[in-house]
């Protein structure tokens, strides 16, 4: 039973770490307006924001991807664990 629970550990905690990374490129990226020279100003807190932004997608693709890996193994392993087991009928 603690084998299948840390079997699902790894995936949700990718997910997350993915979806926070996502949630980041989206702020700090895709909601704003960028004018030719690749910059964004926002008056209200005075800052000026740069299309750098993108960066954020790098880890928020990675930790997907490394989700979608460990849910794959977790599954395969499963089907064999469950394949192997001796039937009792």
């Amino acid at each position: 039973m603690l084998r299948y629970l840390a079997a699902l550990i790894g995936p949700v905690l990718s997910l997350a770490a993915s979806a926070f990374f996502f949630w980041a490129w989206y702020d700090r990226y895709l909601r704003r307006d960028f004018n030719e020279l690749g910059r964004f100003y926002d008056p209200e807190c005075l800052c000026v924001y740069t299309t750098s932004g993108f960066v954020w997608v790098l880890p928020a693709c990675g930790f997907l991807l490394l989700a979608l890996w460990l849910a794959a193994r977790a599954m395969r392993r499963a089907r064999v664990c469950k394949a192997s087991a001796p039937n009792d009928a």
